[in-house]
């Protein structure tokens, strides 16, 4: 499981880009609000990049506070972010 989880993460040189790990509501947020990276996003919605992170590879899911911080700091209603977060939710 270990190497799996290596060989994951090294396909494109260790490099975690969009394409490889594509998230609704954070490339929404990046999209939309031009900022150009996670590390930016993280700085804006004043959280540490490691959650983010956790958030696009699937580990955490999107909390309450942090749909709270998104609401505030892009003015997006509630519903919406939610929407955007859904399909993170396994069925």
């Amino acid at each position: 499981m270990i190497i799996e989880a290596k060989k994951r993460r090294n396909r494109k040189g260790n490099v975690a880009t969009l394409e490889n790990w594509p998230h609704p509501l954070l490339d929404a947020m990046r999209r939309e609000m031009g900022w150009s990276s996670d590390g930016v996003m993280a700085e804006e919605l004043d959280v540490f990049r490691s959650v983010l992170s956790k958030i696009r590879h699937g580990t955490n899911q999107v909390s309450a506070e942090m749909i709270l911080k998104v609401h505030k700091r892009t003015g997006w209603p509630v519903e919406r972010i939610e929407f955007l977060c859904v399909a993170q939710v396994p069925s």
